[in-house]
Order: structure tokens, then sequence, then C-alpha cells
């Protein structure tokens, strides 16, 4: 993992997260986001049925496109060894 990878835990309203992937890959597309939002990563324990986890480019960018899309909750930075850990790498 390279120090340049950021990471944050991405929050969302219960039973949305489906439905928010999906609104998140749209605003990609639209807006050209793939350089800010570089990757998701749904993860499959249940604790993390609300979250989703995404490396980014650039937080407050990050945080000002996520909070356009409906069902969003907050946003949150992981340190690289709690995103490796949910990764489970």
């Amino acid at each position: 993992m390279n120090d340049a990878e950021q990471w944050c835990l991405v929050t969302v309203r219960q039973w949305k997260r489906d439905s928010f992937v999906k609104y998140l890959q749209n605003d990609i597309e639209q807006k050209r986001l793939e350089e800010l939002i570089v990757e998701i990563v749904e993860p499959e324990e249940a604790v993390y049925d609300n979250m989703v986890l995404m490396q980014i480019s650039s937080y407050p960018e990050a945080r000002k496109a996520l909070q356009q899309i409906e069902f969003f909750q907050g946003i949150q930075r992981l340190k690289p060894n709690e995103a490796n850990r949910m990764l489970g790498r």
C-alpha cells in the first residue's frame, strides 16, 4: 500500500447501501470523478452493512462530492492498517 492511498469509511442510511453505490457510480461517470474516487469496496461482514470503503485522492473533495449523494450519512478517514484489515489484506 503506498502512502498516496487514502481510504475512508462512508456511512449510508440503513438498508440503502446498494442504492447509494448505484447513485455514486452514476455520479462518478457523469461528473468524471474517477481520479477522486479511485476504488469502492462494499465490505462483506454484516457489521459493515451500512458502510462503503473508498479509496480517494482528496478527502475534502470526496466529502463535498459525497454529500450531494442521496442516503449519504458520514465519512471518516481510515488509517492504512484499518483499511487493510477491512480489505482482508
